[in-house]
């Protein structure tokens, strides 16, 4: 049986999450108005990082971005949620190493529901978990129990179903490798 995240709440993060849905959410983003925008994504991070399940110092949360109640989520230093990403589901983790990059309106999906022969039965999900200098395109979407390796790149607009190896460049519905990237 798989694990389902639940939030454990507190006065403080009832708090957090009622100003973020409510105020900082749709603040302006990091580039926008300059001093506002870098004062509106600082206080975006700060709202939601006692949410989540871990998280580093050095984040970033990005303008219109969702992620429930937060209770999946585990960030390192240099991780971000691009603008408008959406995490879904209860039923695993998303866990974004140090120094991932991401476009705007990136879905992560972390439960699907389980099906069986005749009948619907609950929901099953699994980890997705994004290795250190991954890149992910605009409007990407990432299934339950994928892996995307070191220094991968998924394209803008692919549905990844399937694990990315490191160093892989990937794209398509589904995402299928199209060569590997050479770093010295």
């Amino acid at each position: 049986m798989e694990t389902q995240y639940l939030q454990k709440w507190t006065l403080k993060k009832i708090m957090c999450y009622i100003t973020y849905y409510f105020f900082a959410k749709n603040l302006p983003a990091y580039g926008e108005f300059g001093l506002l925008g870098m004062l509106s994504a600082r206080l975006r991070r700060n709202l939601s990082r006692p949410l989540f399940l871990g998280c580093a110092k050095r984040i970033g949360i990005g303008k219109g971005t969702e992620f429930g109640n937060g209770a999946t989520i585990v960030m390192k230093n240099y991780s971000s949620l691009g603008d408008y990403a959406r995490v879904l589901g209860t039923r695993g983790r998303l866990i974004l190493c140090e120094h991932v990059f991401m476009g705007p309106h990136c879905t992560f999906i972390l439960q699907n529901h389980r099906y069986l022969d005749d009948r619907y039965e609950g929901f099953e999900g699994g980890d997705i978990i994004i290795d250190e200098h991954a890149w992910l395109g605009y409007g990407i979407i990432v299934l339950p129990g994928v892996r995307i390796g070191k220094h991968a790149i998924v394209g803008a607009g692919s549905v990844v179903t399937k694990d990315i190896p490191d160093f892989a460049l990937a794209a398509g519905n589904p995402a299928v490798i199209k060569k590997y990237r050479k770093i010295k």
